[in-house]
């Protein structure tokens, strides 16, 4: 279970119906829940620890908590960072050594533990830091990833890693560090399959891979004919066409939609758990009738099929990159993009380099000198210099292979 609705996402939920919320789960069977100091800015740590100390004064149940942020006091009320009269704290992002202990701590005190299961850096990544992603991500490196390592090595944790929102940040702190587990929110879903590649690189590290937001904020979880959230915010008609898409498919089958993104995950076997966020007694039912809900192997063929004719491509950002093949490693812009820009890539995040035109080519990832450059799954040309991510890849950094690829013979069979 997921804690951050019990810590008062978009809403004001009552003690009672968190309190609620959480014996049903438990009654229910759940035995991993994930929260996060700054899930309610205290708030959701407090709930769950209320909870444990009544139906599991034995600490048999597994929890994760996050560490990345640190609570300040303040004064403000209302709605922040969409947490709706949560805690009077403000949370501050800090993933040095000294801040990794406090938090820590501070967490244990909520969740009256004197130990957590699996503590995960909540958050790194340049769509949620922008300008400073470097230096929030130098920091980890540098002092916090060692203290999590100390925390874990003295027993005080059992397991450590990651809960981001963002591919692209995955593959970055395991290019430097060794991690037990990631948590990644959104990225591998029935809507965004964008950490595909992932898997098989955790498989290879033997990572284990928590999937959460199976319902990528609830538009795989709920009647599309009304509006819906995506990723936090409010879905565009794209994002709602192709979810009515999937639930078409599903309903030949007999099977919901929730039933199918709640499972969905679980199919690979890199995939140690899926997360769903729940508030109210209704929604463990669900959750439960969802998770027993029978899914016959033609109907995921046919979901695997929809999306091997449309790409599956990371929908977080605003749709300015189009990418045309899988195995493209450039991408199309669909809406202008001006320097310095963020936007989606690859599941992660990229900053355009330089104002970019509708119909040119952006790297998807860093391109070296005499790389292929690929295009509808075929190569086009190559670089006559580096690229990095988010460089624009046109005449003046790559040559055309295409004429001297294409024999006459070849060209005058063509229609």
């Amino acid at each position: 279970m997921g804690t951050a609705p019990i810590g008062n996402l978009y809403r004001r939920v009552s003690d009672a119906e968190a309190r609620a919320t959480l014996d049903a789960a438990w009654d229910a069977g759940f035995r991993y829940y994930d929260c996060a100091p700054h899930y309610g800015f205290g708030l959701a740590e407090r709930r769950l620890g209320a909870m444990l100390a009544d139906r599991d004064p034995a600490a048999g149940a597994l929890i994760s908590t996050k560490v990345g942020r640190i609570l300040v006091p303040t004064q403000a009320r209302g709605e922040r960072h969409g947490f709706v009269d949560a805690d009077p704290f403000q949370p501050v992002f800090d993933y040095g050594a000294d801040a990794i202990h406090a938090s820590f701590a501070d967490s244990c005190r909520r969740l009256r533990r004197d130990h957590i299961d699996l503590l995960l850096a909540h958050d790194l990544g340049q769509l949620t830091h922008g300008d400073a992603h470097a230096m929030h991500l130098r920091r980890f490196l540098d002092s916090g990833y060692r203290a999590m390592r100390d925390l874990r090595d003295s027993g005080a944790v059992r397991a450590i890693g990651i809960g981001v929102n963002e591919v692209a940040i995955c593959d970055t702190v395991l290019d430097h560090v060794e991690l037990d587990v990631i948590l990644l929110a959104g990225r591998y879903s029935l809507l965004d399959r964008s950490a595909v590649r992932l898997l098989d690189r955790c498989a290879e590290k033997g990572v284990r891979l928590i999937v959460g937001g199976p319902y990528n904020s609830g538009i795989l979880a709920q009647d599309l004919t009304m509006s819906a959230r995506f990723d936090y915010a409010k879905a565009d008609e794209a994002v709602l066409r192709r979810a009515r898409k999937l639930a078409d498919v599903c309903a030949r089958f007999g099977v919901s939609l929730p039933a199918a993104a709640l499972q969905f995950p679980l199919r690979h076997p890199q995939v140690a758990c899926v997360i769903p966020g729940l508030v109210g007694i209704s929604q463990v039912a669900d959750t439960i009738d969802r998770f027993g809900a029978s899914i016959p192997d033609a109907l995921w063929h046919a979901l695997d099929a929809m999306m091997d004719t449309v790409p599956a491509v990371s929908l977080q950002a605003d749709a300015r990159l189009l990418l045309l093949h899988p195995d493209d490693n450039v991408l199309i812009c669909v809406r202008a993009i001006q320097a310095g820009d963020i936007v989606a890539a690859s599941g992660g995040s990229i900053p355009a380099r330089e104002g970019i035109a509708i119909g040119h080519k952006i790297a998807r990832h860093a391109l070296a000198a005499g790389d292929k450059v690929i295009k509808y799954g075929a190569p086009i040309g190559s670089m006559t210099i580096e690229a990095a991510a988010g460089d624009w890849v046109h005449m003046h950094n790559m040559k055309s292979d295409y004429i001297s690829t294409h024999s006459r013979a070849g060209r005058d069979m063509q229609p």
